[in-house]
């Protein structure tokens, strides 16, 4: 009996595993979703949560815009443009600081420098003549202090006429050599070219020596006309001036023009010096608006030149940061550009009142917002680019 009782519990046994009924996938979807639903929820949850805060704490606090500096290269002087320095000047291209990017047409200047020195020469034979006139009148070995303080008055003109003179002729040169400095320019881009050989090259390089000499030995011979005129004057100073005088009654008149023609010799002078125009920064030409051929007047540009790197970054902070930025204070700056790259960097200056917020710097054209103005620092190897728009968080 006991063996027929274990044979009934085996058969029953397998009897039950074979028949097991099976769980319907809607009932398994409903046992998962409430065992371990929420599980799933409670993790997407927390991970959103850092995730928000993440961003939340990587929020920038303003939108910063990198320094665009743009000058316009000016003249001093007006004129004809007769050449402009580069060839076939046009945006895009590279020029740098102090490099010739134009030339005004010189013969005016040269015209007014001819005339200054005829009218000194008419100047230096009305003194003589009046020189002669007072030596034929009170005899020429007269020696009394009266006599004295005339021929001291007199040399001291004449010296004056020697220093106008010798100013004349060195601007004369400058100019001279303004226009040997583009020859020699022009040879050696056309030696590069194998346009010119090296005999004419050695020889546009000798004119311009030879105006060097010149300019340097009539500086000299100047310096020392001027050093003769201060000891002229403190010689004529020794003297006393007569009450009344015929002679300096007829010098009066050529005096005044001795004076008139110093200020003509610097106006000429300045009128000289800008006849050469002058890339006022490095960095790459944004539009040309005058050519060779064209009248350009004083101030007018000739070209307009953009720095190719930014020295600083201008952003706007609005009152509802709740920040008060001060000098010094941290700043990160994270650029927009793939990849991704951030520096820290210090506000350098802090505005002194809130003013109109750009509007490439708005989060929305369409509401104008105010801003309080800084500065802030950039790193030299950040390299941003003038105009770049950055995003700043403040006190990181």
């Amino acid at each position: 009996m006991y063996r027929c009782t274990c044979v009934m519990t085996s058969r029953s046994s397998s009897m039950a595993h074979s028949d097991r009924i099976p769980i319907p996938l809607k009932h398994r979807w409903r046992l998962m979703r409430l065992q371990w639903m929420p599980l799933g929820m409670f993790l997407i949850a927390a991970i959103g949560v850092v995730v928000l805060m993440d961003r939340q704490v990587g929020m920038p606090f303003a939108t910063g815009k990198v320094n665009t500096e743009i000058y316009a290269a000016t003249s001093s002087s007006e004129g004809v443009l007769v050449d402009a320095g580069l060839d076939h000047p046009e945006p895009f291209q590279r020029v740098v600081a102090g490099q010739v990017i134009g030339r005004l047409d010189d013969r005016p200047v040269l015209a007014s420098l001819e005339v200054l020195q005829a009218e000194s020469a008419r100047l230096r034979l009305e003194v003589a003549a009046a020189r002669a006139t007072w030596e034929q009148a009170n005899g020429r070995l007269l020696v009394d202090s009266q006599s004295e303080w005339h021929r001291r008055m007199l040399q001291v003109e004449v010296l004056r006429l020697d220093v106008l003179d010798r100013e004349t002729q060195l601007e004369l040169d400058q100019v001279s050599l303004q226009h040997e400095e583009m020859r020699l320019a022009q040879a050696q881009q056309a030696f590069r070219g194998e346009a010119v050989n090296s005999l004419e090259l050695a020889s546009a390089k000798a004119r311009r020596d030879v105006i060097l000499e010149r300019i340097d030995h009539n500086s000299a011979a100047l310096d020392e006309s001027r050093l003769q005129l201060v000891s002229a004057r403190e010689r004529l100073a020794e003297y006393e001036a007569p009450q009344s005088d015929e002679l300096a009654a007829v010098l009066a008149p050529l005096q005044a023009a001795v004076t008139t023609q110093e200020s003509r010799i610097q106006e000429v002078r300045i009128r000289s010096e800008g006849l050469v125009i002058h890339a006022p920064i490095s960095g790459m030409i944004t539009a040309v608006h005058r050519v060779p051929g064209q009248t350009v007047v004083t101030g007018e540009p000739i070209i307009s030149v953009a720095a190719e790197h930014g020295s600083y970054i201008v952003a706007y902070l609005k009152q509802s940061n709740r920040i008060t930025p001060e000098v010094g204070m941290n700043v990160t700056v994270r650029m927009r550009s793939q990849p991704q790259r951030k520096f820290t960097a210090i506000i350098e200056r802090v505005g002194a009142s809130y003013e109109s917020i750009p509007l490439d710097q708005l989060r929305d054209p369409q509401r104008p917002e105010w801003g309080l103005p800084i500065r802030i620092s950039i790193r030299n190897d950040a390299g941003l680019v003038p105009g770049e728009l950055v995003d700043l968080h403040i006190g990181s």
